[in-house]
């Protein structure tokens, strides 16, 4: 290569890099000041699976059918269905739901799976903890949060619903 073409490459990678540089420097930063601003998620986002109450009857929706904790991909559910103890009958709601969030993957399949609607995914990403065991979530804690939080359900392909 001409010493020429080094130089005028040189040059030109020079001018280029210092325009990045300069249009950067020129641009407002996005800098969240995070515990004092809080940043706006979009609908949809997700951080945790939760269990909803059904706002006519106040009771659970779960059944405990099961096919969330078979649908979970790495088995981060667990569910034991009542039993009434004078009948020794199952009965149609969980005596536990427990939900491991340190092993969930947040994809969405256990909701997907529910066709009784009892399961949305809750946008609250402040969960974290330095105790692993302070991510088991049981079924009061779940119930607490979709109360508190907000939780959208995003099935069987539907549209993003609009603000």
């Amino acid at each position: 290569m001409s010493l020429p073409r080094t130089v005028w490459n040189t040059v030109k990678s020079l001018v280029v890099g210092h325009a990045v540089t300069a249009r950067e420097i020129a641009t407002r930063p996005i800098t969240v000041f995070y515990p004092e601003e809080k940043p706006e998620f979009p609908t949809g986002s997700r951080s945790v699976p939760v269990l909803k109450v059904n706002e006519e009857s106040g009771y659970i929706n779960c059944t405990s059918c099961g096919l969330c904790e078979r649908t979970c991909p790495p088995g981060c559910i667990e569910i034991t269905q009542a039993v009434d103890p004078a009948t020794n009958k199952k009965k149609p709601w969980p005596h536990l739901y427990t939900l491991d969030l340190s092993h969930c993957m947040v994809c969405n399949l256990c909701v997907e799976a529910c066709p009784f609607d009892a399961l949305e995914m809750l946008d609250v990403p402040e969960l974290a903890t330095y105790q692993v065991q302070d991510l088991k979530f049981h079924k009061e804690q779940l119930l607490d949060l979709w109360k508190t939080g907000k939780a959208i359900r995003i099935a069987e392909g539907q549209p993003m619903p609009s603000k």
